[in-house]
C-alpha cells in the first residue's frame, strides 16, 4: 500500500524543498530536492524503506560535498558600486566639517554628507581641500588635505 504512493510522497518532498529554497537561496534545500528526485526514480524497484535511506544518504553527501563549493562560487560579499570610485578623490569642502557637525562635498554637481574619521576630532573648514577616505552608509568620510589640487 505505502509503496503505491511513495511517489507522490516524493513528488512533494521535491517540490516542497525547491520551493523552499527558491525562497531562501542559502543552498541548503536543494540538495533534498536532488535527493528526493533519486528517491522517486527508484520508488516502482525497491521498498519503501530503501528509498529512504536512499534519500538520506544522498541528500546529505550532496550538501556535505558540493555546498562548501557552491558557496565559494557564489560569494556576494563584495558588492562594488558606482560610488566606490569616490574613494582617493581629492574635492573642495563646500560646507564646514567637525566631529558635531557634518559637512559637504560636491561631485559630478551632487552634494554629498561628509563626517570625519571617527577618531579624529578636528575641523575642516569650507573651501579646504579634502580627500575621500571611506563611504560609511549615506555619509562620506573625509581627510584633511594640505596640499592644493593642481600639486
Amino acid at each position: 500500500m505505502i509503496e503505491e504512493i511513495m511517489i507522490w510522497i516524493w513528488l512533494t518532498v521535491f517540490i516542497i524543498t525547491v520551493v523552499a529554497e527558491a525562497a531562501t537561496q542559502d543552498f541548503i534545500s536543494i540538495w533534498f530536492s536532488v535527493g528526493a528526485l533519486i528517491a522517486m526514480a527508484i520508488c516502482y524497484f525497491v521498498p519503501y524503506f530503501v528509498e529512504i535511506i536512499i534519500f538520506a544518504i544522498i541528500s546529505l553527501l550532496s550538501l556535505a560535498l558540493t555546498r562548501p563549493l557552491v558557496k565559494k562560487f557564489m560569494d556576494r560579499t563584495t558588492r562594488y558600486t558606482n560610488s566606490d570610485e569616490f574613494v582617493g578623490k581629492r574635492v573642495i569642502l563646500e560646507k564646514s566639517v567637525s566631529k558635531f557637525s557634518d559637512g559637504e562635498i560636491k561631485i559630478n554637481g551632487i552634494l554629498y554628507n561628509t563626517i570625519i574619521p571617527e577618531a579624529e576630532n578636528y575641523n575642516i573648514e569650507k573651501g579646504e581641500i579634502v580627500e575621500i577616505v571611506a563611504l560609511k552608509g549615506n555619509k562620506i568620510v573625509v581627510k584633511k588635505i594640505d596640499e592644493s589640487i593642481g600639486e
